[in-house]
């Protein structure tokens, strides 16, 4: 039988491993638009655009298409690729979002 210390030492331990292991679809977009060429303000820009226009399961959408792509040859090649998601929502935060951080 389990002391009520150890069990609660077991729950801490997997809600660290859970917390640590889901990143929001947001981060997820941010860091994955980072890694493909876009400086990290343009990139943060765009994360909360999408944050701001699109559901969870749209975020997740996209951060899974970003994490597909090839590595492009410029941030705008892979904004093109971007706006050609099979999701319309997406694809047109994605448009509306690129406009509001072109600025950036």
């Amino acid at each position: 039988m389990k002391t009520p210390a150890k069990a609660l030492c077991l729950i801490l331990a997997a809600a660290t491993l859970a917390s640590c292991a889901t990143i929001s679809p947001r981060a997820r977009i941010e860091n994955r638009l980072v890694e493909l060429g876009f400086a990290p303000g343009k990139a943060d820009c765009m994360a909360a655009e999408l944050d701001d226009r699109l559901s969870r399961d749209d975020l997740n959408a996209v951060a899974d298409f970003v994490g597909q792509l090839n590595k492009a040859d410029s941030a705008g090649g892979v904004l093109d690729a971007l706006i050609g998601i099979d999701n319309a929502r997406a694809a047109a935060a994605i448009g509306a979002a690129g406009v509001a951080c072109a600025f950036e």
